[in-house]
């Protein structure tokens, strides 16, 4: 890590309590000054309202992966019945290289994530 203030990123699961509350955690590190890399899918107009530093918190937009089976915009477990979220699982799990482009290029100090078990080992494969 640098002298200057770190630089977060944050992964979270595709839901819309998860996306909030991390939302709500970037705003709480954002008033210690420190740089915020937020990766929300494209449900950034549904949380754009409540980023309170935008000059420090910045949207990263995903796209989700084309899964069988998953209907075709879906971002979040509100788009799906329950029955589903299997195929969102699968539909997370294949953003990985996405994130690991996105990764490479913002070099944050911290990942936070949850529900992707995956994420540890690729920040390892990283360097981070």
């Amino acid at each position: 890590m640098s002298d200057q203030t770190p630089h977060i990123a944050l992964y979270t699961w595709f839901a819309m309590g998860h996306l909030t509350a991390y939302l709500h955690i970037s705003n709480k590190l954002a008033e210690r000054g420190h740089k915020i890399s937020f990766l929300p899918l494209k449900t950034q107009s549904k949380l754009q309202h409540y980023n309170l530093h935008p000059h420090l918190i910045t949207f990263i937009p995903l796209d989700v992966p084309r899964v069988d089976g998953l209907p075709l915009g879906t971002e979040t477990t509100a788009d799906i019945p329950l029955s589903l979220g299997s195929l969102l699982a699968t539909a997370m799990d294949l953003t990985r290289p996405q994130i690991e482009q996105y990764l490479l290029k913002l070099k944050p100090d911290f990942v936070f994530f949850d529900f992707s078990n995956w994420l540890p080992d690729l920040l390892r494969q990283l360097g981070n």
